[in-house]
Formats: C-alpha cells, sequence, structure tokens
C-alpha cells in the first residue's frame, strides 16, 4: 500500500509556517483505508467552515517551523502550479490532457496566489525524495508537459500551494512514479534542462503573429482592419459553421 503526506501551513506576511500533517494512501477500491481524495475534500470542507484553517499544501513531510529547506524531510509528490486566465476550461483541459498522456497518477487541485487563480497539478511518487531530485523531476515534468505560465519558484521542494474555500480536487489513477527509477531512465534524455522558461509565456512565432494579425476587410472601395471584437465574431461564427456542416453531413 502506498502512501502520501499532506503538510498544512500558515501563511504569514513573509513566510509559511508548518502546522500539522495527515497520511492517507494512494489507495484502490480494495484498500482499506481512507484515499487522498477523501482528506483533501475533507479539508477543503473544513475551511469552508472555519476562516482561519491553513490554506498552505505541500505534499511532503516537514519539521516544525517554516518552509526553507533544511526543515524539509522528504518530498513524496512534485507540484507544478500554472496560471489561469479567460480561457479557463480550456487550459484545465489542457493541462489535465497532457498529465493524463504521461501515464502517471495525478491530482488536479484548484489553487490560488496573489496575482489570481492557477491550477496545480500533483504527481505522487512511491518514496521521498531530496531537493535535489525534487529539482530534477519537477525540470522533467515541466518539460514534458511543455505549458507555459508556470508559477516562479514550483520547481523548488520548499514550494507551498494555497487552496481556498471553493477549491475543487480531481485524482486521476495512474501509475504511481518511482522517483529513482524515473530519474535513471531519462538520464541521457534531458541533460540541458531550463524548465524555468516555462515561469514565462509561451515564445511568440511568426506563425502565431500571422494567425493572430487582423484580418483585412475590403467592400471595393476600401480596405480596414477589423476590430477584437470584430474578430471574436468572426471565429465564433467559424466554429459555429464547423458545426453547423457536421450536423448536416450527420
Amino acid at each position: 500500500m502506498e502512501f502520501i503526506t499532506l503538510t498544512r501551513f500558515e501563511k504569514s506576511t513573509r513566510a509559511f509556517t508548518a502546522i500539522d500533517s495527515y497520511k492517507a494512501c494512494l489507495c484502490n477500491e480494495h484498500d482499506n483505508c481512507h484515499p487522498i481524495g477523501t482528506y483533501m475534500d475533507g479539508l477543503v470542507r473544513q475551511l469552508r467552515n472555519h476562516a482561519d484553517e491553513p490554506t498552505g499544501w505541500s505534499f511532503a513531510e516537514w519539521r516544525r517551523g517554516t518552509n526553507i529547506a533544511s526543515n524539509l524531510i522528504g518530498a513524496n509528490a512534485i507540484m507544478l502550479e500554472y496560471a489561469r486566465t479567460r480561457d479557463d476550461s480550456e487550459i484545465v483541459t489542457r493541462l489535465h490532457d497532457k498529465a493524463k498522456e504521461l501515464g502517471w497518477t495525478f491530482f488536479l487541485i484548484e489553487t490560488e496566489t496573489k496575482s489570481g487563480n492557477t491550477i496545480t497539478i500533483v504527481w505522487p511518487m512511491t518514496s521521498a525524495i531530496n531537493q535535489a531530485q525534487y529539482a530534477r523531476l519537477a525540470s522533467i515534468l515541466a518539460e514534458e508537459m511543455d505549458e507555459y505560465g508556470m508559477e516562479h519558484g514550483c520547481l523548488a521542494a520548499t514550494h507551498i500551494i494555497q487552496v481556498h474555500r471553493s477549491t475543487l480536487t480531481v485524482v486521476v489513477a495512474g501509475k504511481t512514479m518511482n522517483p529513482e527509477a524515473e530519474i535513471s531512465r531519462t538520464a541521457k534524455l534531458y541533460q540541458r534542462l531550463n524548465a524555468r522558461k516555462y515561469e514565462g509565456t509561451r515564445p511568440v512565432t511568426k506563425t502565431t503573429q500571422t494567425d493572430d494579425a487582423p484580418q483585412a476587410i475590403e467592400d471595393g472601395l476600401f480596405c480596414w482592419f477589423e476590430t477584437k471584437e470584430e474578430k471574436a465574431q468572426r471565429e465564433a461564427l467559424e466554429v459555429m459553421a464547423r458545426f453547423a456542416s457536421v450536423e448536416t453531413e450527420a
């Protein structure tokens, strides 16, 4: 039976302080234990009922104190946190699909930072790892996800995510990652990682610039470029037209 530790932190002005921890199992229907999904949902319910509940989460074991490196005993999951935008459902769906393609068990957790709403992907592991191993695996997963908008600092084991009263959590079953085996498997695949590039926005390519360029409109006498509102309306009509053609063919 595989276990995972969730440690809760209280946020202060300058740091997070460890408050308590819960050990749950990554179980299937045949295991006689309380699964991590049940614990996460229960902690969010407590947060709705009690305003003073800790909002910082880390899937690691810690010594009492703040989230500094010397207090970390061992991390048993990798967390990558991504910003959410107006295209919220599209981003969440894309992150889910990319993570699922990797084949590992993972959680999706609605989170937040001082800058706005985020979504965090958590990959539990079969054993605890140290800071160097965490940095390596987090960088590999960031590279394999190939998703920009990653929050600053989440490549470090000391990163703390923040949940809120409306947080939803999803557990997607798969194979639990063996950290040592994964580090060994990828040793020669990723020798020059720069995963911090994903903390920014995706570089704009010439193709992207061409696709996003305003469309010229002509009426025989004049030529002008469409506004953002006109562009959005045109694209919506194009989508509806595609749906209509599919229905007609059916």
